[in-house]
């Protein structure tokens, strides 16, 4: 009597050896992408400052447009997305510190004045951070 033959395990091992080199290939190549190819979000902000444009890239403004929530978020989320420590550090708490004197009530502008010593330090860090990068911002021209 002959004894049935096992199925093979083959297709099942060649299969599996496949679908993780695909995802090996793609992690790497999504790596070589985000940290070679892509420009970090946090210097493209630092340029766009440095062309006298908002960090988002967009042109400015004039000074007496109230920043929306929005707005707020999405500048925010620019130097939040930074691949760069300092930027990310410096560029978020001076979005932060913008927003909180743009939502002081019309009636406490004074309140601003507790904002300066912070707002002086992030501005200065955030300065430094683009020149890290190769890019020279002067924040306070205007």
């Amino acid at each position: 009597m002959t004894t049935p033959a096992k199925p093979s395990r083959k297709p099942i091992i060649v299969a599996v050896l496949a679908a993780v080199a695909v995802l090996a290939v793609g992690a790497i190549g999504y790596a070589v992408w985000d940290g070679f190819i892509r420009e970090d979000p946090g210097v493209a902000a630092c340029k766009a400052m440095a062309d006298g444009k908002q960090a988002d890239g967009s042109a400015k403004t004039s000074d007496d447009d109230k920043l929306t929530e929005a707005e707020y978020r999405e500048v925010r989320k620019v130097f939040e997305d930074s691949r760069h420590d300092k930027i990310r550090e410096h560029g978020t708490a001076l979005m932060d510190i913008v927003w909180q004197v743009d939502q002081l009530p019309e009636d406490q502008e004074f309140g601003a004045l507790a904002f300066l010593a912070p707002m002086g330090t992030h501005i200065s860090g955030l300065q430094t951070a683009c020149a890290d990068q190769g890019v020279i911002v002067n924040l306070s021209q205007d």
